[in-house]
């Protein structure tokens, strides 16, 4: 994986610290890495995580039907428990949803879970150079990983459903796009991960979309496989039945493709969402959203995305489309015949999509695409983070820093699944108490040192004020939005040195960047142009700034903009969070408990 340079310098151990005490395993691979190929065709080989199951139990489950109504029991519990599973330590719920699963489907012959034969034969052509089995998917028995598998797809069908809403399949997706991007911020990659974390082979690493959404931030490296944020669309879209692949194109003398842009296939076209700058390619007359065809027919299109001063060319023009590769999602649990069961037996608001044939994706993008097309493939990205989560230890520990403060043991984890589920009331109290509540247990942890606990709660404050934040947003209540997210950029630490390796602080792009969209929305340019201007090493820098030169050039002989720098503005709002270290009142806390739902 093509890495960049560091752009960021990042020092002060902090939180590294605490997670070498509370974590096990490191280790000095780049991550994710490219899974070894030795073991790729030999069950018994060490790092293939599915050989050794392979052959396992190939009829346990067979039995008896049971009644309808236990088999529809059976399966509402299942969803229950999964839902609950995030906020329940120790893992009983899935370990109890599993064993569920495994009941119900214990009376369906072995013929119902074994691939078709074209989608054996092209998961094993892409499959052959990764440590994992065609067998594997044709395991009956559902196991944790499938109920993982089960617990992302129904935090993703809850939030594309919700927000998606009604109306035309494109107007949807774009509903999808605009969500995340508001809701997923840019980092750059090294940024959350400090020197003694680094120094220990401990490297910043992409995440599977579940965590990326929990987190509220990702990474996207332009041309490069790592992109969190695309991931993370794709499997949104995926709810409502849009196929969103990763496109890229060959590049001389290079091996892998440049990864650009995801596409939407809707009605047997791609539309074009850059993912990466946070914007839907415009159509060729500035309007609607691109078509791949428009893309590489018309320079017009594409070159509107340069930046003009200082100039800065899209990396990507009409030319290189000739030939086009299209990374389909390789995550694994949708390409087991047992989820295709599973999914057609739901109903109702449980409705997920759990299974997606890669063949007929496959054909349906070949057809889309006719002579432009170079390949349909599965995506590395997914099968190497899926990898190393199982196999290697250092980057199961950057994964474990990074997500330090959605332990169901601080009270950010419970809200923020409440918000992104659509209970937005109980999210709102919930963020207000974290921001002013301080953290009792913190006394009672003997593995964080005293001298960190101000460090996490300022944290834990930065984080919880720009997710009420989102959560106003949702809400459809900007000018509260807009009010958390300026405190959000007033919030503690502010120094650069306090700053180094701590994740919360990145947020800060985010609310730079939803600020601008909300200044622009509210028709106060200058304060748009002010925020969409603010120093961001990220590609969202790229729409940010297009954003700000089209609201200049809407009136290029007008005055500039005045200064305006909302981290320099005194609140004198009600909910303004107490200094740092500073124990909240009590019956301050109440009266924004109740007042949550309204004006934070």
């Amino acid at each position: 994986m093509r890495r960049r340079s560091s752009r960021w310098q990042w020092l002060p151990i902090g939180l590294a610290l605490i997670l070498g005490a509370v974590t096990s395993g490191c280790g000095g691979k780049e991550a994710p890495p490219r899974p070894s190929t030795g073991g790729a065709r030999d069950p018994g080989k060490a790092g293939d995580p599915s050989g050794a199951r392979a052959d396992r139990g190939a009829n346990a489950f067979r039995g008896v039907g049971m009644d309808p109504e236990m088999r529809e029991i059976l399966l509402q519990s299942v969803v229950t428990l999964l839902e609950r599973a995030a906020l329940t330590p120790g893992g009983q719920n899935v370990k109890i949803a599993t064993e569920n699963l495994n009941t119900y489907f214990k009376a369906n012959p072995d013929s119902d879970f074994q691939l078709p034969d074209a989608t054996r034969a092209y998961l094993e052509e892409q499959l052959a150079e990764f440590p994992f089995r065609t067998s594997d998917f044709e395991i009956r028995a559902f196991e944790q990983k499938d109920a993982r598998h089960i617990e992302d797809c129904l935090l993703y069908h809850n939030i594309a459903s919700r927000v998606a809403g009604p109306g035309a399949v494109l107007d949807r997706v774009g509903r999808i796009f605009d969500w995340t991007v508001a809701n997923v911020q840019l980092v750059p990659p090294e940024g959350p991960m400090p020197e003694a974390l680094v120094a220990n082979g401990i490297n910043p690493v992409p995440a599977r979309p579940y965590d990326v959404i929990i987190r509220g931030f990702g990474s996207e490296i332009p041309g490069d496989l790592w992109a969190d944020r695309s991931w993370t669309f794709m499997a949104l879209c995926r709810q409502i039945g849009v196929d969103v692949a990763m496109l890229g194109y060959p590049v001389a003398d290079a091996e892998e493709p440049y990864y650009w842009t995801c596409a939407a296939l809707i009605d047997g076209t791609p539309y074009l969402f850059d993912t990466r700058i946070g914007m839907a390619i415009p159509g060729p007359d500035g309007r609607g959203i691109a078509t791949l065809e428009q893309a590489a027919t018309d320079p017009i299109v594409l070159d509107r995305l340069d930046l003009p001063a200082p100039p800065i060319p899209y990396a990507t023009e009409a030319a290189d489309l000739a030939r086009v590769r299209v990374s389909i999602d390789s995550s694994r649990g949708y390409f087991a015949p047992k989820m295709r069961l599973l999914q057609n037996d739901l109903a109702g608001a449980n409705r997920m999509v759990l299974h997606r044939d890669p063949v007929e994706q496959r054909d349906a993008w070949a057809a889309a695409l006719g002579d432009r097309l170079d390949a349909v493939e599965l995506w590395e990205l997914p099968l190497d983070v899926e990898y190393a989560l199982f196999n290697d230890p250092a980057y199961v520990r950057a994964i474990q820093f990074v997500n330090f403060y959605f332990s169901p043991d601080f009270p950010l984890l419970g809200a923020r699944l409440r918000q992104l589920r659509g209970d937005l009331a109980d999210a709102k109290q919930d963020f207000t108490r974290a921001r002013f509540r301080r953290m009792a247990a913190m006394a009672e942890a003997a593995q964080i040192p005293a001298e960190l606990r101000q460090d996490i709660q300022e944290s834990i404050d930065l984080f919880a004020t720009y997710f009420l934040g989102l959560a106003q947003l949702d809400d459809a209540m900007p000018d509260q939005a807009i009010n958390l997210f300026e405190q959000a950029l007033r919030l503690p630490p502010t120094e650069a040195r306090a700053i180094r390796g701590r994740p919360a602080t990145l947020l800060r792009l985010g609310a730079d960047a939803n600020l601008g969209t909300l200044y622009e929305a509210k028709g106060e340019d200058e304060k748009a142009v002010f925020a969409y201007s603010r120093s961001n090493t990220t590609p969202q820098s790229v729409s940010n700034l297009l954003r700000a030169n089209a609201l200049v050039f809407d009136d290029p002989f007008g005055p500039p903009p005045p200064p305006f720098d909302p981290t320099a503005a005194e609140s004198d709002e009600p909910d303004s969070a107490p200094e740092s270290g500073v124990e909240g009142d009590a019956d301050a806390v109440e009266d924004e408990d109740e007042g949550a739902s309204e004006t934070p």
